[in-house]
Parts: C-alpha cells; structure tokens; sequence
C-alpha cells in the first residue's frame, strides 16, 4: 500500500479512520446499513417473538444503534471533520507540516485531552511510526480488530 492510500484511511493520531464506527462509507456503516436492508421490518417480527426470547424485548434499542451506525457522517480527521471533540491532532498536524503524530519533533506532546485508554493508544501508535515507519504501522495495525 502506498503512503498516499495509508493517509487516506489513517488519521494523524495512527487510528484507522477507514475502519471507525462513525466513518462515512467505512465498512461498519456499509454493513449496518447491509443489516437494516435485510432485516425490513422485523420490529413486528421482534414484538411477537418477545415472549419467547427475551433479548428481542431490547430490539427497538438494538435499531437505533444500528440506524446509528449505519448513517456514520465524519469523513476523516484528515478533511477536518474528526468527530472526536479533545483531538489537537485533527489540526495539529498541518501546523506542523507531518502526515502523523509520531513523525512531529515535539512528539508526544499535551496538547491532546484523550481518555487515559486512547492517550496510550496514541502514544504507542506515534511511537511505532516513529520508529518503524508509517508503512510498516499500516501493516500490523491493519491486521487488528478496530476497538
């Protein structure tokens, strides 16, 4: 894969754009909308088969967020649409002049605010970029469920 398709699915912190819940045209929203195509309206399907099968009482709950990610509206970190509010990344990275986090000389820095689950995820992922090259990060990330 070349550097020019990695940017197009990698956002500057290293996470997989192409691959998040919220993404537009990714593949969670394609399935999600595949999944409501196939499902019609089961909601009376749903309703009858309650008193059977108790999950299906949460089916109203299970459409909407299935609605949810079926009608995923960022386009990408990279075109400025990141949904993610604490990310200095999504601007950052152009003042800087770097396609990533971890190709920045102040790397890392605190100008992000993330949770402490994706501040590590950040850290190691600029750090692999850093040290082996965006590349090989696309290789082995790629490879990894998204969440």
């Amino acid at each position: 894969m070349t550097r020019n398709e990695i940017l197009e699915k990698l956002a500057p912190c290293g996470l997989d754009c192409s691959r998040c819940a919220s993404f537009k045209g990714g593949d969670i929203a394609k399935q999600s909308q595949a999944l409501l195509n196939l499902l019609g309206n089961y909601k009376r399907m749903a309703d009858n088969m309650s008193s059977f099968f108790k999950p299906f009482e949460q089916y109203d709950s299970f459409e909407k967020i299935l609605s949810f990610f079926a009608d995923a509206g960022c386009a990408g970190c990279r075109s400025g649409d990141g949904k993610y509010p604490d990310c200095a990344a999504k601007s950052c990275f152009r003042e800087k002049g770097v396609d990533f986090c971890g190709e920045c000389g102040e790397f890392p820095c605190e100008k992000n605010t993330y949770n402490d689950d994706l501040h590590r995820r950040w850290l190691k992922n600029g750090e692999t970029i850093r040290d082996e090259g965006a590349e090989s990060f696309y290789a082995l990330q790629v490879t990894k469920p998204r969440y």
